[in-house]
């Protein structure tokens, strides 16, 4: 099974036979898009909702001096059909940060296979509530850790939501992120990022090269961030998320 969006879904909830054939059918026409492209711009009007199904994109804000904060890493399996306002309408950019597959549902589409099968409803459902647990995640993250423990539990979490659609992932994960994208996800200078890469690789935690990042301690990795997955995953599925959180950082 390929399609990450269907498998975040069915860590969320049990899906049947004919639940997993609606998701995919919604998935049906996906589309390749290079990287540093839009995906939906600030005031965009979103009759649909698109869906990573390879790749990385972000979604961020402009300040008024230019600066940029990125507020959330689309991976795949994410959807981010939460970034409007209530009439609709879309309150932050976002872009590709490699080139991604990518496939946009139609909130009516999707309305309706909730409507027919509500086990994919609780599944979405279940999914909006993770991405709630991320904000604030990334809220303490950016308000009250310091700049290493920052850039650690922001890859302890990479990490843990690229398994989640693939559990053969082992220790090396696709990075994409630049320096000064990091920059703008940790709230952080370049000048910063950069000596905190360094550490890291001279206390033997990860490399990081070619956009390939191998975590060689996940174990000190999790304990530098205070990292616990609880929050990425439903509570009916908290003890076995954990034992394969262990078994990853063995």
């Amino acid at each position: 099974m390929s399609n990450a969006f269907l498998l975040r879904l069915m860590h969320a909830a049990e899906l049947n036979e004919q639940e997993i054939e609606a998701v995919e059918e919604l998935c049906r026409q996906p589309r390749e898009i290079g990287a540093k492209k839009y995906l939906s711009r600030d005031g965009d009007e979103m009759v649909s909702f698109p869906v990573i199904l390879s790749g990385w994109a972000a979604r961020y804000q402009i300040l008024r001096n230019g600066a940029r904060q990125i507020t959330r890493l689309l991976l795949p399996g994410d959807a981010f059909y939460f970034d409007s306002s209530p009439d609709g309408i879309a309150i932050e950019e976002v872009i590709t940060l490699s080139p991604c597959k990518i496939v946009n549902i139609l909130h009516s589409d999707m309305r309706r296979v909730i409507d027919r099968f509500p086990a994919v409803g609780e599944a979405m459902r279940s999914y909006g509530c993770m991405e709630n647990a991320v904000l604030s995640s990334w809220v303490v993250n950016v308000g009250r850790r310091d700049a290493l423990e920052r850039m650690a539990h922001l890859i302890c979490e990479s990490h843990y939501r690229l398994s989640m659609v693939d559990p053969k992932i082992g220790n090396q994960i696709y990075f994409p992120l630049t320096q000064d994208d990091l920059a703008d996800v940790l709230g952080l200078t370049p000048v910063h990022i950069n000596r905190k890469l360094q550490q890291l690789r001279q206390e033997e935690l990860i490399t990081l090269r070619s956009k390939q990042l191998a975590i060689l301690d996940l174990r000190t990795l999790q304990q530098i961030a205070g990292f616990d997955p609880a929050y990425l995953a439903p509570r009916t599925q908290m003890e076995f998320e954990r034992e394969h959180l262990r078994v990853v950082a063995a």
